[in-house]
């Protein structure tokens, strides 16, 4: 490697450690991947972690997400104090088993319990709804919104929140103040 490239390499390096660290949990879901990809390389406002569930691995391959930041693991993420580096944890694929668990108070998937210990820890948990809402332009072009057992009663929405769980846009997730974000937005 040349002077310049290694220069460059310790430099981002150094600025990515100076982000907020955001853990973000990859569920069995996979609308809008692509720009969601490609959204999370470009941002320089939180240095990602990524935590592939275990019902997810169909939908993401750690090869994919390696790029835009560290992978972590099972059993990393089950160490005491696994959370303490991590400032907010964002789900950008809640799919609707993942949000039925959390809104039943059922810790059976690893992404479940993973989303219970960041709000038992006191992190700020941000979610995209559009493969969780029935009435989401993405459910409705692939159909899902039209009758199919999909009816007001799945929609874990209102739920999610009163557990804590905060739905946002991917503007909002990626924001440096979140909270700011949704004032303007």
């Amino acid at each position: 490697m040349k002077q310049r490239e290694i220069i460059d390499k310790l430099v981002n390096e150094v600025l990515s450690r100076m982000r907020p660290r955001a853990l973000i949990l990859l569920t069995a879901a996979d609308g809008y991947k692509e720009i969601i990809q490609t959204r999370l390389q470009l941002c320089k406002t939180l240095s990602p972690v990524f935590f592939i569930a275990n019902n997810a691995c169909e939908f993401h391959k750690k090869e994919e997400w390696c790029s835009a930041g560290t992978i972590t693991t099972q059993s990393e993420m089950t160490r005491h104090g696994a959370l303490d580096n991590i400032n907010k944890v964002f789900i950008p694929f809640l799919d609707f088993t993942t949000a039925a668990e959390v809104v039943n108070g059922l810790l059976l998937s690893d992404s479940a319990q993973l989303i219970n210990m960041a709000l038992m820890n006191g992190k700020p948990v941000m979610a995209l709804d559009y493969n969780c809402n029935p009435a989401s332009e993405l459910n409705q072009l692939k159909g899902l919104s039209r009758g199919g057992g999909m009816d007001a009663s799945v929609n874990y929405l209102p739920k999610l929140a009163e557990h804590g769980i905060q739905i946002c846009t991917l503007d909002q997730m990626l924001s440096a103040d979140p909270v700011a974000a949704a004032a303007v937005g």
